[in-house]
């Protein structure tokens, strides 16, 4: 293992900054464990995690695929297939090395891959697409740009932005990036430094611009329109939020949870993390930041991941100062209610996850955790080659035993906007409600891909339910989604993969 590579930037006002490099439609298959009948009524109220289980990689990017299954990869060894229990496949050799690189779902479901590395963190313009029917690699148009750590997001017209990362001269990129069809556009007057550690946060909002959450202390829409224009939003009340992790947990309504100071960024010295939340609502004439309810556990390096009900899990992080301090480590889930705005503390997972963890919403209602090492001061032979799920707690009813789980029978494969629809269900007198939730790809403690629609259903019938998909692309994205059907005691169905778009 090659020591780690350090990178040093300074952002005005907030000091200097190291980044220690990373290192050396189809019938849906519904990847998922045993999951055994709890044995107390303790997994009604904290949820439960099913033991440990080996992968092949550290699983570093992870990606909810159209199939069902899910893809995986990290920089040592292959990219592969979890298609369920301990059951992986390898995929075709990787085309470049897509190490700590951005990518999100095309309209059409397959994975967009763009930048990466190459030696000392240079960073690639290359970029790959990843078709889960074929289970194959198809080259596509390299950016303008290379980029190391990048944020790519799905607009609501099915183009993909790109911004922030380093290039191949490891000077921070400035210039977004539109992709159209296969070609690149430069917004040419939208510069903006957003320097490391990179992989900001950026969310589509509901009037159609891109909203950046951080790390910059101000928050900004971009309009990617002509050569692109940044305007202010709103200030964060904490404003070092530092791999801290943002969540959209409604449509235009952001969660920004823990994270650290942005004063001293090294390794060694960081300032110890937050446990603060804050949200923002979009939606509003003149969007502000506001304080909630802090989270049990301050961290840094977590996940939040969106459930079938729209409540957000998080997973992992570190509490101890440093970059990525393994003795800090926190293994308690934490789920936050957004009609609450509070926190319940879940039950702990028993590996570490920490940088390079990872996990995602699986069409079962359950989470996969992932990940963690291969890099921040963790070698191959130390990282976490393993991977847990966790069932929560709406999987379950008061005395621990499984709850009954509403079903969908059928329901159409693809949702134009605005379209009224029908989802047959023997369950249509229980359900209360369902959510579109869009399909995850996630790395460094931020999921590019998703985010929820709620979706207001009504019985049409003894076994018929009657829904209208989403009025627009700013509502939602066009691509794979997840629909779920909820009951009136809050238990989801096993989600249908359904595409949404024109």
């Amino acid at each position: 293992m090659k020591p780690l590579a350090a990178t040093t930037f300074t952002i005005l006002g907030l000091g200097s900054l190291v980044l220690y490099a990373c290192q050396d439609t189809s019938d849906v298959t519904e990847p998922s464990a045993s999951l055994a009948t709890a044995t107390s009524s303790a997994a009604a109220t904290m949820g439960k995690w099913d033991p440990a289980f080996t992968t092949p990689m550290v699983a570093v990017d992870a990606h909810l695929l159209r199939t069902g299954k899910v893809l995986l990869w990290g920089d040592s060894k292959g990219a592969y297939l979890w298609n369920g229990g301990t059951d992986f496949t390898a995929v075709a050799a990787k085309p470049f090395r897509i190490f700590c690189a951005g990518h999100t779902f095309l309209p059409d479901g397959r994975l967009l891959v763009i930048g990466g590395t190459s030696d000392q963190t240079r960073g690639l313009r290359y970029a790959t697409i990843f078709d889960p029917s074929t289970k194959s690699w198809v080259g596509t148009t390299s950016m303008a740009e290379g980029r190391y750590y990048p944020t790519a997001t799905t607009l609501a017209n099915g183009d993909v932005l790109v911004v922030s990362g380093h290039d191949t001269t490891k000077t921070v990129v400035k210039i977004p990036e539109v992709r159209h069809g296969t070609s690149w556009r430069r917004l040419t007057t939208a510069s903006l430094a957003i320097p490391n550690p990179f992989y900001p946060p950026m969310f589509v909002a509901p009037n159609g611009k891109i909203f950046l959450a951080g790390f910059l202390p101000t928050s900004e829409y971009l309009d990617v329109a002509g050569t692109g224009h940044w305007a202010p939003v709103a200030r964060r009340n904490g404003v070092g939020r530092i791999l801290g992790s943002a969540v959209m947990y409604a449509p235009g309504k952001v969660l920004y949870a823990g994270g650290g100071t942005d004063s001293v960024f090294s390794r060694d010295t960081l300032a110890p993390p937050t446990a603060s939340a804050e949200v923002i609502d979009l939606n509003q004439g003149a969007p502000a930041w506001r304080s909630v309810r802090s989270m049990a556990f301050a961290r840094r390096q977590l996940n939040a991941t969106i459930l079938a009900d729209g409540s957000v899990l998080v997973t992992g992080g570190t509490s101890g100062t440093g970059f990525n301090n393994q003795a800090g480590a926190i293994h308690a889930a934490e789920l936050w209610n957004p009609k609450t705005e509070s926190w319940t503390t879940m039950a702990s997972e028993s590996r570490n996850r920490t940088y390079h963890s990872t996990a995602l919403l699986l069409p079962s209602g359950k989470v996969l955790s992932t990940g963690s090492g291969e890099g921040g001061g963790v070698p191959f032979a130390s990282s976490e080659r393993s991977a847990q799920l966790f069932s929560p707690p709406y999987l379950f009813k008061a005395d621990g035993t499984l709850a009954p789980r509403p079903t969908i029978t059928s329901a159409p494969a693809r949702l134009s906007y605005g379209q009224s629809f029908t989802i047959q269900t023997p369950n249509a007198a229980s359900v209360g409600r369902g959510t579109l939730i869009r399909l995850s790809s996630v790395t460094h403690g931020f999921n590019q891909s998703q985010l929820i629609f709620p979706l207001a259903v009504k019985a049409s019938g003894a076994a018929t339910l009657s829904a209208t998909a989403p009025a627009r692309g700013a509502l939602a994205p066009p691509g794979p989604y997840m629909l779920f059907l909820i009951n009136s005691a809050g238990v989801p169905s096993v989600a249908k993969i359904v595409m949404v778009g024109p």
